[in-house]
């Protein structure tokens, strides 16, 4: 029997945790070598040097190990994206919400096959994905990846929030929000019932959630153009992107 006097983990728990990290790790490999289809259970364990059926001692099935690969994956993004923002101070809105699109950015192009399992599995409900069934669950029962993704787009739409505080009360100058056009009941109700939950994470009047909302698919749309090789710029795409970034911000008004 191992004895466990310190607190600490035991050598058995401490076996199984390497054993999870070389599972995960090897998933990886397949990941960056095969794409997201060519993940196998059974390659997995050849690598591993276990047996297949060994394998279910750790995880459940093959979605089950894609999905902690994809929480571990995010958990990457945001301490990157984290580290970016925290190069300004707290108060620097504007600064902080730009590091967070060029952290964003530069980890997703960086890291392009990673990013294609994020936005592609779950099937049904993929990371960085918006579906009200699940943001209508309490936050203990939502799956782990939709928990990861509200934390990862909430570091940049709260500070979007604290902007518009602070420009309500005179603190900054703001020429925005962008006027929202003539738009039904229904889409106004799932802007500030869904979008202002996933991507904000406060309540913040419709014109800001229509404007931020905006931004969002307009830098996610650019990530993935890039990562995937669409932009139709290809030679100063450093530059490309600044530039439409810098002109987002002007003409969704929070350029401060």
């Amino acid at each position: 029997m191992t004895s466990n006097t310190a607190g600490g983990p035991s050598r058995r728990e401490r076996m199984r945790a390497e054993t999870i990290a070389e599972i995960k790790a090897s998933a990886r490999s397949q990941l960056l070598e095969h794409g997201p289809s060519g993940i196998s259970l059974r390659a997995i364990a050849r690598d591993v040097g276990v047996t297949a059926a060994a394998l279910y001692r750790y995880f459940d099935s093959l979605d089950a190990l894609l999905i902690e690969l994809c929480c571990d994956l995010y958990d990457e993004l945001i301490s990157e994206t984290r580290a970016a923002m925290d190069a300004s101070p707290p108060e620097a809105h504007l600064e902080r919400m730009k590091a967070w699109v060029w952290a964003f950015r530069d980890w997703a192009v960086g890291n392009r096959r990673e990013f294609e399992l994020m936005i592609s599995y779950p099937e049904g409900n993929a990371a960085m994905s918006v579906d009200s069934r699940v943001l209508e669950q309490s936050p203990e029962h939502m799956d782990p990846v939709t928990r990861k993704s509200l934390e990862h787009s909430r570091l940049c739409g709260r500070e979007l929030a604290a902007f518009y505080r602070k420009s309500e009360n005179g603190e900054v100058q703001a020429a925005g929000p962008i006027e929202v056009p003539e738009i039904s009941d229904a889409l106004k109700n799932e802007l500030m019932e869904t979008c202002a939950t996933f991507i904000v994470g406060e309540p913040i009047p419709l014109p800001w959630v229509f404007t931020f909302t905006s931004a969002w698919v307009r830098v996610f749309g650019l990530v993935v153009m890039e990562a995937f090789g669409n932009l139709p710029v290809q030679e100063n795409v450093d530059e490309f992107y600044k530039t439409q970034i810098m002109t987002m911000m002007r003409d969704f008004g929070i350029e401060g």
